[in-house]
């Protein structure tokens, strides 16, 4: 009969071994934050191919635009212009801007004269600074106008989960229905890495706030 066997770990294998198992530890998380942070722009296209479907010959009734970078209140103008039926709302719009001032600084000359035109119907929200503040006032927006059906909520692409994440604590119910679509960054410059970083680290503050400790606000700066 065989005795009991017993192996003896000494402090340097000890230490060994709890810096492979950490390093293995840190590898694994890695690994799926960096896939998270990847998923980030390739959600906001499928959310982009999701509208365009459901717009390919019919209008939003509203077209909700967040300001903040580049691009995104000259690309929900030139839906406009595409959509001239559709109400649109501009949240976190600068206390120095009106709409005329920001067709001059937004649009192309064609689509700022073509909306003019068609005398679209426009709603500006100054209150907001930030992307929970845009949800809210967008919100209240909506609420005001529950003729709206179908809303088309428009940012950067690296923006769009953070807006769907908040938009589903403030709107629990089926209507009205809502679309995202986005301005597609390239990530080709280091800026445009550092902002999609930045938004990872948002979401996941955001996500455990709103649906993990359930509270009823994200104080945040954007």
């Amino acid at each position: 009969m065989l005795g009991r066997k017993y192996v003896f770990e000494t402090k340097s294998t000890r230490v060994r071994r709890l810096l492979l198992s950490g390093s293995l530890i840190f590898c694994f998380l890695l690994a799926i934050f960096t896939s998270f942070i990847a998923y980030i722009p390739i959600y906001a296209k499928m959310q982009k191919g999701r509208a365009s479907g459901a717009f390919f010959q019919k209008s939003p009734d509203a077209i909700a635009v967040f300001t903040g970078d580049k691009g995104r209140i000259s690309y929900a103008l030139e839906l406009l212009k595409k959509n001239p039926s559709s109400k649109l709302f501009i949240s976190g719009v600068h206390a120095a801007n009106s709409f005329e001032t920001l067709l001059i600084k937004q649009a192309t000359p064609t689509i700022g004269e073509a909306i003019k035109n068609v005398g679209v119907q426009v709603d500006l929200d100054y209150k907001s600074q930030n992307t929970f503040e845009n949800v809210r006032e967008t919100v209240k927006f909506l609420k005001n106008n529950s003729e709206f059906k179908k809303v088309l909520i428009i940012s950067s692409d690296y923006h769009i989960m953070r807006i769907k994440l908040i938009m589903s604590h403030y709107m629990k119910s089926q209507r009205p229905e809502f679309y995202f679509d986005s301005v597609i960054n390239s990530y080709s410059s280091w800026n445009d890495i550092k902002k999609l970083l930045k938004e990872s680290l948002k979401i996941s503050r955001t996500f455990i706030l709103l649906k993990v400790l359930r509270e009823n606000a994200v104080i945040e700066e954007d």
